[in-house]
């Protein structure tokens, strides 16, 4: 049975920065060994996790939750490095320790937020970490065809669905932690995740809509006495119907190259004539914001890329989140 194409809008932003990383990471599935549980993107997984529980009713204590998630991520940090016969770096340990810190210190006022603030009262939970999938058949044949005739599913993550008792809205909201609470704010309403979020929402409901989204956003700092407070907030956003028309449309597009240079990859004679197709786009967040920085240019040189790739990557799913029992496909 040929498993089902699933496209998330996180595959859709890292094809549009670089081909070569999305070739690297979606196409051949690869991930850096060692499972490093420092740094911005687990951090906020944690934090994601004790939100969850503080949402989930009869769910445990938000700071036990936490703790759990960084003793989940530190053991499979150790128990990698264990397998490979090394130690954990000085380094990661350091950071780690502080990432830690800062969740517990994010979390703990973040209850104290809601409390304080009543920004909650009137918010009816109808879901959270649900995962929603959109068949393609459902609203494009062409690009099934596109898919060699198989149909795939567009996917996506939602950290909360809401009920407004007030008005009878359905909103659905992200949780995001940030160095700042108004940075993200002007680009919001054109923010992709935003975007494909509303649409899938808009997918799934009975009436065809959904009202908005809510931006749930946790300032990471450690609310010391020379901090100065807000620490967290939140902003409602909303897209009307051509918005939403124009974002499909787009997505169908994009969607459309991602089949054609899989289909084009599939055919390459070898990894060194793929690295050309799936050809880089290099700027100056490279170094921090892809793990492929330091291989990347190994395509290029000459050098034993391949071997460099065995020895610090390893294949996985990069799909696996959303392959969990609270999936809805559409």
């Amino acid at each position: 049975m040929t498993e089902v194409r699933r496209i998330s809008q996180s595959e859709m932003k890292t094809f549009l920065r670089c081909k070569r990383k999305w070739w690297l990471s979606e196409f051949r599935r690869l991930a850096p060994k060692g499972n490093d549980p420092s740094g911005p993107l687990k951090s906020g997984s944690r934090v994601h996790v004790a939100l969850e529980a503080f949402y989930t009713p009869g769910g445990e204590d938000p700071l036990v939750a936490l703790a759990q998630a960084q003793a989940d991520d530190w053991g499979a940090y150790t128990g990698a490095l264990v397998a490979l016969g090394e130690v954990p770096e000085q380094g990661i340990t350091e950071a780690f320790q502080k990432d830690c810190e800062l969740e517990r210190i994010m979390v703990e006022g973040y209850g104290e937020w809601i409390a304080e603030s009543g920004v909650d009262a009137g918010l009816e939970v109808i879901s959270t970490e649900e995962i929603v999938m959109v068949w393609g058949s459902s609203f494009s044949d062409r690009l099934v065809d596109a898919n060699k005739g198989h149909d795939f599913q567009v996917v996506g993550k939602l950290d909360m669905r809401l009920r407004r008792q007030m008005d009878g809205a359905r909103l659905f909201l992200d949780h995001k932690t940030a160095r700042s609470l108004t940075d993200a704010i002007p680009g919001l309403r054109q923010d992709p995740q935003m975007l494909h979020y509303h649409w899938l929402e808009a997918q799934s409901s009975d009436n065809g809509w959904c009202d908005g989204a809510l931006y749930n956003v946790l300032k990471k700092v450690k609310r010391s006495k020379t901090a100065k407070p807000p620490f967290y907030d939140r902003y409602e956003v909303h897209h009307n119907g051509d918005e939403i028309a124009s974002y499909e449309a787009r997505m169908k597009h994009i969607i459309a190259d991602i089949f054609e240079l899989e289909s084009r990859l599939r055919t390459a004679m070898g990894h060194m004539m793929s690295a050309q197709i799936a050809y880089p786009t290099p700027t100056r967040d490279c170094a921090w914001d892809c793990p492929f920085f330091t291989v990347c240019p190994m395509f290029d040189d000459g050098s034993r890329v391949e071997h460099a790739l065995a020895d610090g990557f390893r294949e996985r799913d990069p799909l696996a989140r959303y392959s969990d029992s609270h999936a809805q496909g559409l």
